[in-house]
């Protein structure tokens, strides 16, 4: 390989074109990118996508004779890119299951979803330890708060990925915990201990480092002065990316840097710079996802400082031998003309993801049943509560509603909160309908309002469930019960009165509805 084809399979790069342009093939020609990484903003239908990356497959072989890294950020929830029927969970409702199996399923479903499309890498799983409370930046895209939790799902996830021959990508080492602070926005320092980043943060990665040599894993853009006391962000850190990962941990697969057009690094280094300075200190991938201009400068750069000596060819071909690996596992997969098609009109489905999805929602509801706290040696004798003739739903979610309505089992009253609706309106409705039992479901800012305004006698008799972030309702005290599933499923409404019965027989014995 010469210097050039070497070099460009360094890079992982975005373009905004939805197909191979000409402009496109002249850059990828000339700089010859080994992997590539698509945005929403890359995708029309399925149809288009999977045509897109048929032609980056053959444009990128044509010039370097090697097969691309073609990447997607797929982490669920949010985080979504692609038309995925029903929608994902994120990673804190899979993380509430706690179930290590389903962890996998959803990854390996996730994976023949990526690879009938035509991708072969996934930006995804988050192994960042984050209270969902906390109001990190990371939020529901972390599997929670509890390291050990983390790491097993992690893990699991990134196995189904495997399974299905798509490349699993870890981030953001070393963590980026409970930070506030956004490095897509600025540069942020995480002033964590070494002690609390051993206990809590870097856990996920070790048990990830275990995987082997066919998997990446992100830097974080964040500081770490406990980790480097030279304060350089991780992804330009050689004793976070070489001493600790490498040595410490021995990881032996990928190593990507996080974009390095975003602000946590570019308010520090010109792309160019960064990206050679990455590599030199322990990045095997460098991202840059935007301009054609600001790209080519990245790859020049290293191309000279390779020609100079500056960057080593011995470390270059290192970088060059863990990428091939890579490669030449996802490029083994061919899917199975016999095998049914995962598309169903504009969406990507099939009836084994719909099982594992909605088992993830039934097992994410079971879990909030369970009590968290065991009782004390006084324990007040639990009241019978009575039955409840009729039930109150008030949601923005018109599926929520109807798949309430199917499973009830009693007679429902229902309002649904459109957009422009008042509060005010929503309670005086339940108090003209004089609702036993109310069941509110919120997904926002204004949702979560109406029920944070309700009388404390009111909220006695009101079931709260958060198809939302964490941050929408963080106080659970004075409600009948909260249920936090944290994701909108669209059989949320159905699986809620399913267990209505037990959501009552475990909640405030105090109260007695009639």
């Amino acid at each position: 390989m010469t210097v050039e084809e070497k070099v460009g399979q360094l890079f992982i790069v975005g373009f905004p074109q939805k197909t191979v342009t000409p402009d496109l093939e002249k850059f990828i020609a000339a700089n010859k990118p080994g992997s590539f990484l698509l945005f929403k903003r890359n995708i029309l239908s399925i149809e288009q996508i999977r045509n897109l990356n048929t032609q980056l497959y053959r444009t990128s072989f044509k010039y370097s004779k090697l097969p691309p890294l073609i990447s997607i950020d797929q982490e669920g929830g949010s985080v979504s890119r692609l038309p995925i029927y029903p929608a994902p969970p994120n990673a804190l409702a899979i993380g509430q299951t706690q179930s290590p199996l389903l962890a996998e399923e959803m990854g390996y479903q996730t994976g023949l979803f990526l690879r009938e499309v035509g991708f072969n890498m996934n930006l995804a799983p988050v192994l960042d330890v984050t209270d969902p409370l906390s109001g990190s930046f990371i939020g529901v895209r972390s599997f929670g708060s509890d390291p050990d939790v983390v790491s097993e799902l992690g893990v699991a996830y990134s196995k189904g990925l495997l399974k299905a021959r798509v490349i699993p990508t870890a981030k953001h080492f070393p963590g980026t915990g409970n930070l506030k602070a956004d490095p897509h926005l600025s540069v942020v320092q995480n002033n964590s201990s070494l002690e609390a980043l051993k206990q809590t943060d870097l856990k996920p990665f070790e048990a990830y480092a275990k995987l082997g040599d066919k998997v990446a894993l992100m830097l974080s853009h964040l500081i770490y002065p406990a980790l480097d006391k030279s304060r350089e962000p991780a992804s330009f850190s050689k004793p976070i990316a070489q001493d600790l990962l490498r040595e410490e941990m021995k990881y032996k697969g990928l190593v990507i840097t996080d974009d390095l057009q975003m602000q946590g690094s570019k308010q520090l280094l010109r792309p160019e710079v960064a990206a050679l300075k990455a590599l030199q200190s322990g990045a095997d991938i460098v991202m840059l996802t935007w301009s054609f201009a600001d790209q080519g400068k990245a790859f020049e750069f290293v191309r000279k400082a390779v020609r100079s000596g500056d960057f080593k060819e011995d470390l270059l071909n290192e970088k060059l031998h863990r990428i091939l690996t890579v490669k030449a596992f996802a490029n083994l997969y061919r899917k199975n003309p016999a095998l049914p098609s995962l598309t169903q009109g504009l969406t990507l489905t099939s009836k084994d993801y719909s099982e594992v999805e909605a088992n993830i929602l039934d097992q994410n509801l079971r879990t909030n049943l369970i009590p968290r706290a065991l009782p004390g040696k006084k324990e007040p004798q639990k009241r019978k509560v009575a039955s409840v003739n009729k039930v109150c739903v008030l949601a923005p979610s018109s599926a929520f509603i109807s798949s309430f309505k199917k499973s009830a089992g009693r007679p429902v009253s229902s309002k649904y909160l459109t957009g422009d609706f008042n509060k005010d309106l929503a309670t005086d409705w339940m108090t003209t309908m004089k609702c036993p039992l109310s069941v509110i479901a919120i997904t926002g800012p204004k949702t979560a309002a109406l029920v944070k305004s309700l009388t404390a006698q009111e909220k006695k008799s009101v079931i709260v469930v958060n198809l939302g972030a964490p941050k929408l309702l963080t106080k659970e005290k004075g409600y009948l019960r909260v249920l936090q599933l944290y994701f909108n499923h669209k059989d949320s409404g159905q699986k809620v009165a399913q267990h209505l019965d037990d959501i009552l027989a475990s909640s405030a014995a105090s109260y007695v509805l009639r």
